[in-house]
């Protein structure tokens, strides 16, 4: 990476764990741009050179604190590990996940996160299935998106109470449902 990336990406860094250490004394919805960046040891311009508005600053948290094997530029080879691991750095991450999900309006985290979720899985399964998908297998996938990704806004604002592992094998059997052979062994858990 060049070194101007590299600034710039440690800066990214530098803001992202200012909000989550600053949500330690305020809550996200009162939270301003001015706090976070002075947590940061950086200007408000600073802040805007990196980030639109908050909204910017919770999705950037969100893609690179909580869902790094969930990168469409590179996919998981099982998706079972890598969604445990997602579950993990949630309920690690947890305060924040609640309350960035309990934000409403434009730009929202719940609209960020099952935007990507569609955007990723159709993604995901036309990959693994070599040629692009049955239009009943891409209406499947879009489903079973939503139905994951509600299943998990779910657990979150509902506590943690199941353990990830459980929730893994239950959004894994349900994504399963349906599809193809070629698609339902990337849900398996254990080998």
């Amino acid at each position: 990476m060049d070194p101007m990336n590299q600034s710039r990406e440690e800066t990214k860094t530098d803001i992202a764990t200012a909000l989550l250490w600053e949500l330690e004394k305020t809550p996200l919805k009162k939270m301003t741009i001015q706090q976070i960046a002075k947590r940061a040891g950086v200007s408000k311009q600073t802040f805007y050179n990196h980030f639109q508005d908050k909204e910017a600053l919770v999705q950037y948290v969100y893609d690179t604190v909580i869902i790094p094997d969930f990168d469409e530029k590179r996919f998981p080879e099982r998706f079972a590990p890598s969604y445990l691991r997602t579950l993990e750095a949630m309920k690690k991450h947890g305060e924040f996940m609640r309350q960035a999900l309990l934000l409403e309006g434009q730009n929202d985290l719940k609209s960020y996160i099952t935007t990507h979720c569609e955007r990723f899985d159709v993604a995901y399964h036309t990959r693994m299935y070599g040629k692009k998908l049955p239009e009943s297998l891409r209406l499947a996938t879009i489903y079973h998106a939503n139905a994951s990704s509600a299943m998990t806004f779910s657990w979150i604002l509902g506590g943690f109470s199941t353990p990830a592992v459980e929730l893994v094998r239950l959004v894994c059997q349900m994504r399963a449902t349906g599809m193809e052979q070629t698609l339902a062994d990337l849900y398996k858990l254990d080998d």
